[in-house]
């Protein structure tokens, strides 16, 4: 049989398991009961209903535009898709306003990429993978796959799938032994070759060892590799021979040196106005050994812009943030930013900075007069964000997701000897991007996030709050702590209170004097040993807060005054090896198997403190135990809210032998827990607010306000806030403990964003504080800060009280530090953070200040 036919055999098997494979999201370590496994999809619909519009065209089909080099294959009555033959590349058309996107650039003219730039600009996926010894290689699918003509393409009325074979066909050095005995040397290779040129060639590749008697490869160039098959070639040099001749060093490095060999597939459909590409990893073969691939790519180059162009990629950084084209600043590095943060259980030795995660699976790009959004619908716990601007390596702006599907980290085995590795298993699962095509006033970020709240009304069920009456105020209370004592020379810790429940409610009543009726108090530190509480599997109410009656009257007058009450718990942050928590069995791990612990760092140098433990991660795996424990003793105390403290912003892997879970599966974890809490309490307040627990949250606080700010990207805008308000009621960081802990300066923020008015409190003197690990507590006290909280809320309740469930429809900067917010019901919030007064619009608002119109 041919090399070609053994090509094309392969490559219909690839292609036959991949089709197989496409409707199952094969989810990996789904065999633990405590892994929800993940659900089949009726189709790539977002409502689950197939696009019955959808249909296949063939390539002879007289379909305008036409598209040079590209051949229609799908459409429906929104979208055309065309795919090229030759190079695998697609293009779809927006049949609305005549757009059309590409993914890929026309680079022909790219006087900045190299020829290899130019065909990794040229690819539809990319990835990287690893040698035995955990280095990075890459490949795409142009310079490894089109360029060789390993792909087919095979179509349907449901969509196109491209399969991919990397790797070059030709043998390389992997053919040719690194050892050979004396005797064979001489008598299998030698005496064959009849040409006394021939034999000298194979002579200088080889060096004789007269120790071990036999003959050792010397290093090949390139120029004479050829040259030097051909002599194996002649000598009819079989598989057999090299594995006799290598002997066990065949798995070794001859391994290293051989061309790495994998099969990938892309799918691509049709959806209304959006085009759906995928692939499923489960489909990804690695023929290879011990090559096993690290991350993919997919699309990375889709609407890439040019130095003629005009507009911004969006990337989720925080709030949001914008990266102009063609700005020149290639002294800043690229963006590659992970969703939903790091991976806590990737060992972190330095931290030299505190950011602000993306919270959102998105991103997308404003290019002339149209635009799109990326929603990563399946893989976004796996997925990082990059992007870039032209002038660095080439002449085009991009963004784009990339996926780990197999992570890895460092072992430190002495100071001089450091060994990568990697879980036994990797990711096997969907990873999904739905581009929406926008055009006309909807092409700019508020139209992504028009764009993307329609999504999540669709898919997760969000729906409008009642317009009604006053903002809430977030009050945040600390119960009790650990404080040393002394007792006859003898140190101990004991509990002590920093508000206890007569002490909330007196606040209550205060507050309720100035006409803040809506008081939404989050209480921290009231059950299991105080703030840092032991495993929440169970509940013990810590008896220096005061009794059940107190907690019962606290809830009752919360409630009815217009508030709520929400006590809050951790449960993926176990604070102490004590309770019914082993690290042995219960704890997270990291890749090297040691168990998952996070110190506390100095909060303005960022060096660890490796002898203040922060806490342990609970594995996800014992994530529905301790949530079931913990409702079931919650029964008796339940006000049918409360607060989450991590589930609603960290997620993380446990790398335990043969015990794994990958972020996606605990992401999975994670949401049928919060079902399950929000089965008994409805009214739940999460902190950080990532994407999975907006379906289960009715409050957010500390919802990032700004973004990080990078070099690259420094103009932040409210992404987050566009997409939620008038749907969930959210804060920022607490007003006493932002960087700017300017109360004014956060009125203007939550005024340009809608964000409603949030105070970390404690009622005790400061000086409890001491000997404590709480100093960071100190300025919390709230006499303090008691009369600027009631004028500030003053401030911000009579504008946005006006703007209880409306959207936020358009947000826009004026000038230097001037933004304009446009509500649903016509509302208009102009901020001026500058320190000049500034006419825009025809209205002027003083320095430091804002003005209203309109509602």
């Amino acid at each position: 049989m041919t090399t070609h036919n053994i090509l094309r055999k392969g490559m219909a098997l690839s292609l036959l398991v991949a089709m197989l494979s496409l409707s199952a999201c094969m989810a990996g370590s789904s065999e633990n009961a405590e892994i929800p496994a993940a659900v089949t999809e009726p189709s790539d619909s977002d409502n689950g209903i197939p696009d019955a519009s959808l249909r296949a065209m063939d390539a002879s089909a007289h379909a305008e535009p036409r598209i040079d080099g590209l051949d229609p294959a799908l459409e429906n009555d929104e979208l055309r898709l065309y795919i090229s033959r030759t190079t695998a590349e697609i293009a779809v058309l927006d049949k609305q306003s005549g757009q059309i996107w590409r993914s890929n650039p026309d680079s022909a003219e790219d006087k900045l990429a190299s020829p290899y730039l130019k065909g990794k600009l040229a690819s539809q996926i990319s990835f990287v993978y690893l040698t035995q010894n955990g280095q990075n290689k890459d490949y795409d699918s142009y310079n490894n796959s089109v360029k060789f003509k390993q792909f087919e393409i095979k179509q349907s009325d449901a969509g196109l799938a491209v399969t991919y074979l990397f790797g070059d066909p030709e043998k390389g050095l992997e053919s040719i032994p690194q050892t050979v005995g004396k005797e064979r040397f001489e008598e299998r290779l030698l005496k064959r070759l009849e040409d006394p040129a021939d034999q000298e060639q194979l002579k200088v590749r080889y060096k004789f060892n007269e120790e071990k008697s036999l003959y050792e490869r010397r290093e090949i160039p390139k120029a004479v590799m050829k040259k030097l098959l051909a002599l194996f070639e002649k000598v009819e040099y079989t598989e057999e021979d090299l594995a006799i001749d290598n002997g066990d060093a065949g798995s070794g490095e001859a391994a290293q040196a051989a061309n790495p060999k994998f099969s990938a597939t892309v799918y691509y459909t049709l959806d209304g106005r959006d085009l759906i590409a995928s692939i499923d990893t489960a489909s990804l073969t690695e023929d290879t050994p011990p090559y096993r691939i690290h991350s993919i790519s997919l699309l990375e180059n889709f609407g890439a812009a040019g130095r003629q162009d005009a507009g911004y990629i969006f990337v989720p950084d925080g709030s949001g943030t914008l990266i102009r084209f063609n700005s020149g600043n290639i002294q800043a590095q690229p963006i590659l930013i992970p969703i939903y943060g790091e991976d806590s259980s990737i060992y972190v030795r330095e931290k030299f900075n505190t950011l602000e995660p993306n919270r959102l699976p998105v991103f997308g790009m404003k290019k002339n007069d149209a635009a799109f959004l990326a929603v990563i619908e399946e893989g976004d716990a796996l997925a990082k964000l990059s992007a870039d601007i032209s002038g660095r390596l080439h002449e085009f702006n991009t963004v784009a997701a990339q996926f780990l599907i197999l992570p890895k980290d460092e072992v430190r085995l002495s100071n001089n000897e450091i060994m990568h590795k990697t879980p036994k298993e990797t990711y096997k699962g969907k990873l999904k991007i739905r581009y929406s095509l926008l055009s006309g006033d909807q092409a700019d970020y508020s139209g992504m996030a028009a764009s993307y709240r329609a999504y999540l009304e669709k898919t997760h069920g969000l729906t409008k709050l009642k317009a009604e009456g006053d903002t809430p105020f977030y009050l945040e209370l600390t119960g009790s702590i650990p404080k040393k004592k002394n007792l006859l020379g003898f140190p101990y810790e004991s509990l002590v209170p920093l508000t206890d429940l007569k002490e909330a409610g007196n606040l209550v009543d205060q507050l309720r004097d100035k006409q803040i009726q809506n008081v939404r108090l989050r209480y921290d530190g009231w059950f299991n040993e105080g703030l840092n509480h032991t495993i929440a599997s169970e509940i013990e109410m810590d008896r220096v807060i005061g009794s059940k009656d107190e907690w019962n009257r606290l809830a009752e007058k919360l409630l009815k005054s217009g508030g709520g009450f929400y006590p809050d718990a951790a449960f993926l942050h176990v604070y102490s090896n004590s309770g019914k928590f082993s690290p042995n069995k219960d704890s997270a791990q990291y890749i090297s198997r040691r168990y998952a612990k996070i110190y506390e760092f100095d909060r303005a140098a960022y060096f660890k403190h490796n002898e203040l433990l922060s806490h342990y991660l609970l594995t996800p795996r014992r994530l529905a135990s301790t949530v079931n424990g913990f409702l079931s003793d919650f029964k008796k105390l339940n006000p049918g809210s409360i607060s989450l403290r991590d589930l609603g912003s960290e997620l993380y892997s446990d790398f335990r032998r043969n015990a794994e879970v990958t972020r996606e599966d605990a992401k999975r974890i994670v949401t049928a827990q919060l079902q399950a809490i929000s089965s008994q309490s409805p009214d739940i307040l999460v902190n950080g607010g990532n994407a999975y627990a907006l379906p289960y949250a009715s409050h957010i606080l500390n919802l990032p306000q700004t973004s990080n700010e990078y070099q690259l990207a420094g103009e932040s805008v409210p992404f987050i806030q566009m997409v939620l308000h008038g749907y969930i009621e959210y804060a920022g960081k607490a007003y006493n403990t932002a960087d700017d802990q300017q109360v004014h300066s956060n009125v203007l923020r939550s005024l340009e964003t809608g964000s409603n008015v949030y105070f970390n409190w404690f009622y005790e003197e400061p000086s409890v504080l001491k000997e404590t690990r709480f100093s960071y507590l100190y300025s919390n006290h709230y006499e303090q800060w008691f009369d600027e909280a009631v004028q500030a809320y003053g401030e911000v309740n009579e504008v946005l009280k006006q703007v209880r469930g409306q959207s936020i429809l358009k947000h826009e900067k004026l000038a230097e530090r001037v933004y304009k917010t446009v509500y649903e019901n016509g509302l208009t919030v102009f901020v001026n953070y500058g320190g000049a007064a500034a006419a825009v619009e025809g209205v002027t608002i003083k320095a430091n200040d804002y003005l209203v119109k309109g509602g």
